[in-house]
């Protein structure tokens, strides 16, 4: 028998897989409840919100989520018969996969459950945390828990190549005997047929960026290189698509209202459904992704899904999905090297052109490839 489920409770979701390796497998969705202490199964409540909390809340944003959200775990703790625990009759053949891990009370649950039956598989998406200045001390004590949690697993599977280096290099430096690991790249994340390659939209000049406002995300000296160029009369209009950070977004947005008060055309778009972002990114003429450090990477195979040209660096995960056609590399931390590189594509159609086809021709993995590739690893 196999199952899938997620913190439903929360924006942050934590996966879990259960599954048998018999003949007739069945999948089990599980989440983390707070209110229990424990991963748990899920109401047909819980479970319509998890499928589809815009339809069942008419919510815009995960924010609209939250209260909801707890409201639903906090009814589902009154209705103990209904959140039962599979994970008490897990046995020998069944597998239990995490396929998201976050450090909270969690990871104490889990580290006396790991010496239990059954094969158990997590799935790490970066070490980001351990790198980043704006991480708070506490935080990243409770992440470097999390990551020597992880080599206590059956299998630890990894977003990209990168990422393995990263949790491996973790663990050694602490001296912490390692997991099993596998790299195994994100698929395309959408669902459905791969839309017809559509020219760029070469005579508006319309740039775009897909990301979470983090400072870690680059957008100050992305909308540097944008200034610069606009300085420099040319003509184009840059366009933000990501959530707002608690902590960390107030200089981007500052920088935002600054450029907009000159009358720039900078955009900012904090949540879109997956039509609208399908639609902007064929409207666009390329897409910029100076992230400095990433686990995978994916508005990159986003641009390369719908024939984009993308403007990024070379380093890490983001060179490791990037590395081919398509692409234009550029010194990220240089506010010059960011303005070249979109000069180019702005004032070259064909080169513009010739990336953009380059970029549609690049295969892609969809979910149904990515799932052939994992169930042996559940398995093994």
């Amino acid at each position: 028998m196999c199952s899938s489920g997620s913190g439903w409770y929360s924006p942050h979701h934590a996966w879990t897989l259960q599954c048998d390796a018999g003949a007739s497998s069945s999948v089990v969705p599980l989440v983390w409840q707070p209110f229990f202490n424990s991963y748990t199964g899920l109401s047909s409540r819980a479970l319509r919100l998890l499928e589809n909390p815009f339809q069942d809340f008419g919510a815009g944003n995960p924010k609209e989520w939250i209260v909801p959200m707890v409201w639903a775990g906090f009814r589902d703790a009154l209705t103990l018969p209904v959140c039962w625990s599979p994970l008490k009759k897990m046995g020998e053949v069944d597998t239990l996969l995490v396929t998201s891990l976050i450090p909270d009370h969690r990871i104490a649950w889990l580290d006396k459950q790991l010496d239990g039956p059954g094969r158990k598989i997590v799935i790490f998406h970066d070490a980001i945390p351990l790198q980043d200045g704006n991480m708070p001390s506490f935080g990243k004590r409770l992440y470097e828990n999390m990551l020597a949690l992880m080599a206590r697993f059956d299998l630890v599977i990894c977003v990209s190549e990168a990422a393995e280096e990263q949790l491996k290099a973790f663990w050694s430096e602490k001296k912490i005997s390692p997991a099993l690991t596998q790299a195994l790249n994100w698929p395309v994340p959408f669902i459905g047929q791969r839309p017809s390659y559509q020219a760029p939209n070469f005579e508006e000049k319309k740039l775009l960026y897909v990301s979470r406002l983090k400072k870690m995300k680059n957008h100050v000296r992305l909308l540097e290189a944008c200034e610069k160029l606009w300085h420099k009369k040319l003509d184009f209009q840059l366009e933000l698509i990501g959530s707002e950070d608690v902590l960390e977004s107030s200089q981007i947005l500052n920088k935002i209202r600054k450029l907009q008060g000159k009358g720039r055309p900078v955009f900012w778009r904090q949540n879109v459904s997956e039509e609208e972002l399908h639609r902007t990114y064929r409207e666009s003429t390329f897409t910029v992704f100076p992230s400095l450090m990433e686990g995978f990477g994916l508005p990159i195979v986003e641009s390369f899904w719908h024939g984009r040209a993308v403007i990024c660096g070379n380093g890490g995960a983001i060179g490791e999905v990037s590395k081919g056609p398509g692409t234009v590399v550029a010194d990220v931390t240089d506010v010059s090297s960011l303005a070249e590189a979109m000069e180019l594509l702005m004032t070259d159609e064909s080169r513009c052109q010739t990336l953009s086809e380059e970029a549609y021709k690049r295969p892609m993995r969809s979910w149904q490839d990515y799932w052939q590739e994992l169930k042996p690893l559940l398995t093994s």
